[in-house]
Parts: C-alpha cells; structure tokens; sequence
C-alpha cells in the first residue's frame, strides 16, 4: 500500500472510531435520561391516582409500569442517541432518527400521532379517536417533560390543544382539570441537567410516509 493511500485511509478510521465512540457515550447517556424520564411520568400517574382523579374503569397500572420500554431496546438507544451527536449529521443518521421517533409514536397509544396520520412536525392532528385510559397517561408524561425543560404545564396544554392535538369537547374536560392539577406538581427545581442537546425535530428535513 502507497503511503498517499495509508494517509487517506488511516484518517476515515479514525473519524468511524470517534463517531462510534459518541454513539456509544450518547445511547448511555439517552438510557439514564429515559429512565429518569420513566419515573417522573409514573410519579405523575400515581398522584393522580392516589388522588382519585382516573375512573376505575380507565386505570392500567400494568402500562404505566412499561411507559416508554420500548426506548430502552438497544437498536432504538443507538438510533436515539444520533440526536444529540455533535457535528453535522449525515442523511442516514437523520433518517434514522425519524424512523425512531415515529416508530415510537406510533405504537404508544399516549401519543397523539397514534391516532391518526401525522407525525412530530405537522399541526392539526385528530385525536378525538384517543381512549380515555391513555389521556391520563398522556397528560403524566407532558408534565414530565414539562418539569424536564422546565416550562409551565399551562403553558404547553395551550400551545397544542386544539391547535396542534385536536380532542372533542368531552376530552378536554378530562385533559383541562388533569394538566391544572398536575401543573402545580411540576417543580422547576427539578428541571434536567445534562449536557445533551438535541437536533430539532422539525429540523430534520426528512419525511417518509
């Protein structure tokens, strides 16, 4: 082998290693922040269980303890993890990230995009089709995201409600009072410290469908 050729390939290896390296350090990364994220959506559900706010025919504790397991497979962690690499990304880690996401999203029913054809960047999404049991579920991991950012609850319920997420009159009076009480559980001091920043979403310029 040439030298010119040692010297043009030696670099390229070296850049898969480094890449390598940040997609194992991120998927660990992602895999503790899941799992945090995990208990503060099951802290939210139990509150409003232990304070009787879901019917006893809507309550599914045996879901609640799954909430968001599928984050945790490993194919899903690498592909999680292209979100927050830093540099730019190429199209195959972008199409990988939308492919992740939406598989997740639809086939969680606590999503919104569950229930009809959208996906994370479109507005107006029908969810009137959504089963009461999961807008509990729902509204426990928007304040657990809320809480994440710190962001106000109230603030997020009257950004997407009826804007982005479209839910009938008899849903509302559910997630309404739901996201009230839980906004006041919400504690700004508890918002996540980490040095992950991610890709916007909307961003990603890719659409597949």
């Amino acid at each position: 082998m040439s030298i010119v050729k040692r010297f043009t390939i030696f670099p390229n290896i070296k850049l898969k290693m480094l890449r390598l390296f940040q997609i194992i350090k991120y998927s660990l990364k992602y895999r503790k922040r899941t799992k945090k994220h995990i208990a503060r959506v099951q802290y939210f559900y139990f509150k409003l269980l232990e304070d009787g706010l879901i019917p006893s025919t809507d309550i599914d504790t045996a879901r609640i303890l799954d909430h968001d397991k599928d984050k945790l497979k490993l194919w899903n962690l690498v592909r999680q993890s292209f979100r927050y690499l830093p540099g730019p990304l190429s199209y195959r880690e972008k199409l990988a990230i939308h492919n992740v996401v939406m598989e997740h999203i639809k086939s969680n029913r606590h999503h919104c995009e569950y229930w009809n054809d959208g996906d994370y960047a479109t507005d107006g999404n029908d969810c009137t089709g959504m089963e009461d049991t999961y807008l509990y579920e729902m509204c426990a991991d928007w304040a657990a995201t809320s809480e994440e950012n710190g962001n106000g609850l109230m603030d997020w319920y009257w950004k997407v409600v009826n804007k982005k997420f479209l839910f009938s009159d008899k849903q509302v009076e559910i997630i309404l009072p739901v996201c009230e009480y839980l906004s006041n559980l919400v504690d700004p001091d508890l918002k996540r410290k980490d040095d992950m920043t991610s890709v916007k979403l909307s961003q990603l310029g890719v659409r597949i469908h």
